[in-house]
């Protein structure tokens, strides 16, 4: 695929009954960049224990890409449907901007056992304090501390709005700083 880096846009979107992974394939071998946020699964099966990596959110991918491109592979793709938002009265597609996608993979790449995945409604967040961490894993990552209900501590949350976020623990104050 052919591209200008200026169309290239994050697309938030929905491969419906747990595709994300067969389109995430599909998108691969079509050139085109995508990322499906994926966390560590361990069961026991018999006497053995069992890694492997899921879907943090069932139907969740999020696709890099011309718009018009984007939309021609989709007509391929049947289950595959942009997560949209409301404004003047049309359903326009979710786009992402790109440094807060890079900073959405960093932290996903990180997450442990640990981490909140808070995905739909739980993605909306009160006005909190937005902070830049400044050491660690999370270094250079620009999000909010928060306080989940029913949990003891405060946690950083990076977001795609409206969408997922990840919510983590363990960050301590010398490696944060106010915005």
């Amino acid at each position: 695929m052919l591209s200008d880096s200026a169309n290239m846009r994050w697309f938030a979107m929905r491969a419906t009954y747990g595709r994300n992974i067969m389109a995430q394939r599909f998108l691969e071998m079509q050139k085109i960049e995508s990322f499906v946020p994926m966390r560590k699964r361990t069961t026991k099966v018999g006497r053995r224990i069992k890694i492997d990596m899921i879907p943090v959110v069932r139907d969740l991918i999020f696709v890099l890409g011309e718009r018009e491109y984007i939309q021609e592979v989709k007509g391929k793709l049947p289950y595959l449907h942009y997560i949209t938002t409301p404004s003047e009265g049309r359903n326009i597609p979710v786009e992402v901007p790109e440094e807060q996608m890079q900073q959405f993979i960093a932290v996903c790449n990180e997450i442990d056992d640990k981490a909140e995945i808070l995905a739909g409604e739980e993605a909306h967040f009160a006005v909190g304090e937005h902070v830049r961490i400044t050491g660690g894993a999370f270094k250079n990552c620009e999000g909010q501390l928060v306080k989940i209900e029913g949990k003891r501590s405060k946690r950083f949350v990076v977001s795609v709005e409206g969408v997922i976020a990840v919510a983590v623990s363990g960050i301590t104050a010398e490696n944060i700083e106010k915005i």
